[in-house]
């Protein structure tokens, strides 16, 4: 590969490593969140809420701006909105007696600036690699989000060390580098912004939807499944952990991370083997599906942390093969010059379920009814996803060198 190459594809593997930030350096420091602030668990969830709800609103309309006016001119600017939300909330915590609210409004802004972050990174690396190179690439981006994944709780734990509010002025400090970066020494391919009139545009978009509606619905579906699950699993784990008293901040940020370092792992392992077997996408899919719903079915029956991290290492380990393959199927299943859309629409489906995992699984392994309908859920996605997605209609643009219309 490239020198040249290699930098592009490690500048912009950043992206989706800032934004995962945005949650995950929260999660083992909202025991200390609640007792600061004297709010509830449903409270604190609403962190994750108010920043991935508005990241899921917004993100379809950068999706077709990036179409318009280019990948570029749409990321460095969200960088810099991401890095203000946080200093809107870091601000508020210190300058107000009750900066609940404000902390929230400061979310809200860090949820627009994410909205156009690693979705349109995602599709900035379809339009610069082909083929093999793109399956690759899509691996380190999956790859550098479970990173962040594994990183984050431990950094926010050491962050928070100093003190918990100060998690949401480091967003800032990080951000700051990677826009410039990006700004400076990556180069956007002329010929993917276009500007066609506006009718012609969301025909062609809608041909395409309609042409491949099943199997880019249940692509969909899968994400947002994915992400809620992963999510939910996560906040409910932090919850119990800070009611031990003899956990302390960092040995929390640890907890959390472990689990998901076997996610990172699969993501970049499966975006290199599976370049070479096309004909594995589905599987790999309908399997990380289906191991997914068997350790959420274990989860009444374990009361060792042990055997938790089991089920979280299988759930890490699962929806990390599953997203590095909607990747691919989802940038692979449109030309250039309308994959902003189709990727957008796929992200905003991702940041649903992570809005939304932490709210239902609060006091999830308390309550058996919760579980039987996930799992109910589950089991209708396998089937349905492994009768109708179409390898072949989703994988239509992965092998060419140059996608054309």
């Amino acid at each position: 590969m490239k020198k040249d190459t290699t930098l592009k594809m490690i500048a912009l593997s950043f992206v989706p490593f800032i934004m995962v930030l945005g949650n995950s350096m929260l999660i083992p420091v909202f025991t200390d969140i609640k007792r600061e602030l004297q709010i509830s668990q449903y409270e604190v969830s609403l962190m994750i809420t108010y920043f991935s709800l508005p990241a899921a609103m917004i993100i379809p309309f950068l999706g077709f701006l990036s179409d318009r006016i280019g990948r570029k001119k749409i990321l460095v600017p969200s960088l810099m909105i991401y890095g203000l939300g946080g200093v809107v909330s870091g601000s508020s915590s210190v300058l107000f007696h009750e900066p609940y609210k404000y902390i929230l409004l400061g979310r809200v802004i860090q949820g627009f600036g994410a909205a156009g972050t690693s979705p349109i990174a995602m599709a900035f690396v379809s339009d610069l690699f082909s083929q093999g190179e793109r399956s690759k690439a899509l691996g380190m981006i999956e790859a550098s989000n479970g990173i962040g994944k594994v990183l984050s709780p431990i950094l926010g734990s050491i962050i928070a060390l100093i003190a918990w509010y100060m998690i949401f002025f480091s967003y800032s400090i990080l951000t700051i580098p990677i826009a410039i970066s990006i700004g400076y020494f990556i180069h956007e391919p002329k010929s993917i912004a276009e500007r066609k009139p506006l009718k012609k545009y969301f025909q062609e978009i809608i041909s395409l939807i309609k042409d491949k509606s099943v199997s880019i619905l249940m692509c969909l579906i899968v994400g947002f499944v994915s992400l809620f699950i992963l999510y939910g699993i996560l906040a409910n784990l932090s919850d119990i952990i800070g009611q031990e008293k003899n956990k302390g901040l960092l040995t929390r940020g640890f907890i959390v991370a472990l689990p998901l370092i076997s996610m990172s792992i699969v993501s970049y392992w499966f975006g290199g083997i599976l370049q070479k077997k096309e004909n594995m996408y589905k599987l790999i899919a309908i399997l990380g599906l289906i191991v997914c719903a068997i350790a959420i079915g274990f989860i009444p029956y374990v009361s060792k942390y042990s055997h938790k991290f089991i089920i979280l290492e299988m759930i890490g380990i699962s929806v990390g093969a599953i997203l590095t393959t909607l990747n691919t199927f989802i940038t692979s299943c449109a030309p250039a010059k309308k994959r902003g859309v189709i990727t957008a629409i796929y992200n905003s489906f991702r940041f649903l379920g992570i809005s939304f995992g932490p709210i239902y699984f609060n006091n999830f392994n308390q309550k058996p009814f919760k579980i039987i309908v996930l799992l109910c859920v589950i089991i209708s996605i396998v089937v349905l996803f492994g009768v109708y997605v179409q390898s072949k209609e989703m994988l239509e643009f992965y092998g060419m060198k140059k996608d054309v219309e």
